[in-house]
Formats: structure tokens, C-alpha cells, sequence
């Protein structure tokens, strides 16, 4: 490798670090409650200059795009298959952890991408993605109380009760510690599931 070459090679493994360095310190500050991180907030977190960060990213926009981007990525080993079969217990139990495992990771993230969503295409399809896969773990996981009859009723309310629209509002309006909205999701999604179909 010629001296130049080892320059350029320098060059870009110093950029991919302080583009990590500015994606994970905008991460750690959502996660630590800032609703709404600014460039100077995540300057100062990260350590990169705020003139660096505009030229690693082309606006706030971009930035949180990468953040959510990253996110995703976390994201991905929470989402596992859950049982399909057994106890009705042990079903609503399985998904009610998950859910929470999940939303718990998500939250300080997903309340940003939900401002986002609505002018960024991307995000908005992202959360959709998401959404899909919640919803196709509840028919997996359900499918013997599903086929009781009001079965598309019947997903639609599990879904609410399972989303992570329902779990910030226990945990935020209602003030809810993590187990006590597992609790509250719990008996919810058990009454659901027992109820006689509507028709």
C-alpha cells in the first residue's frame, strides 16, 4: 500500500468511526430521556465536531434516519419465533415478554420515529414492517383461537392490546412499571381469548 493510499484508507476508517461515534451517542441520548437531541447535544455526547457531523450527515433528518436504521438492527434478535402450540397460558405469557422486551428497547427510539414518520417515507415504512411482523406473530401464536369464528375481530383487538401504543400509554400516561403493564397486558389479552366470539 502506497503512502497515499494508506492516507485515504486512514481517512475513511476515521470517518466510519466518528459516523458510529455520532449514531450511537444520538441512541444513548434518547435512551436516556432527551426527546429531542440537538447537533450540539450530540457534539458534545460523541466527542465529533459539529461542522464534522454535517459533513458525515446532510441534516438532522439523515441523522435520524441512521438512528432508527441502527435501531432496527437491535431490534432484529428480539424478534423471534414464539410457541404455536401448548397452553393458552404459556402462549399469552410468551408474547406478553416478548412485547415487553421489545417495546422497552424501543421506546425511546420509536416515539422519534413516530414524529419522523409522517415526512419520511422510510420510517413510515419501517414501522409498518414492524407492524406486520407483530401482527403475524399473533396469528401463529393464536391460530387455534382464531379459527373460533370472529377471527379477524378477534386479531384486531389483540393487536391493539399487544401494540406498543397501548404499552407507552401504560407505562407513561398510566405510570405503570414494566410489571405491572405486563400484568395489565396479560389479563387483557387472556380476557380476549376466552371471550365467546362477537358476531
Amino acid at each position: 500500500m502506497t503512502g497515499d493510499e494508506a492516507a485515504t484508507d486512514g481517512r475513511h476508517q476515521r470517518r466510519a468511526r466518528n459516523r458510529e461515534s455520532v449514531v450511537e451517542a444520538i441512541l444513548g441520548l434518547l435512551d436516556e430521556g432527551v426527546a429531542q437531541p440537538t447537533a450540539q447535544d450530540v457534539a458534545i455526547r460523541s466527542g465529533v465536531s459539529m461542522r464534522s457531523i454535517f459533513r458525515l450527515f446532510d441534516d438532522m433528518g439523515a441523522l435520524h434516519r441512521s438512528a432508527i436504521e441502527r435501531q432496527t438492527q437491535r431490534l432484529a434478535p428480539l424478534l423471534v419465533e414464539l410457541p404455536t402450540d401448548g397452553p393458552l397460558a404459556d402462549r399469552v405469557a410468551a408474547v406478553v415478554a416478548n412485547r415487553a422486551e421489545v417495546f422497552e428497547s424501543v421506546s425511546p427510539v420509536r416515539r422519534l420515529a413516530n414524529r419522523l414518520a409522517p415526512s419520511s417515507p422510510p420510517i413510515s415504512g419501517e414501522l409498518a414492517r414492524l407492524g406486520r411482523h407483530l401482527r403475524s406473530q399473533l396469528i401463529a401464536t393464536f391460530a387455534p383461537e382464531l379459527r373460533r369464528g370472529a377471527d379477524v375481530l378477534l386479531l384486531d383487538a389483540l393487536d391493539a392490546a399487544t401494540s406498543w401504543d397501548t404499552w407507552e400509554r401504560l407505562r407513561v400516561d398510566q405510570q405503570l412499571s414494566p410489571v405491572e403493564a405486563r400484568r395489565t397486558v396479560t389479563l387483557t389479552v387472556t380476557a380476549l381469548l376466552r371471550e365467546e366470539p362477537v358476531t
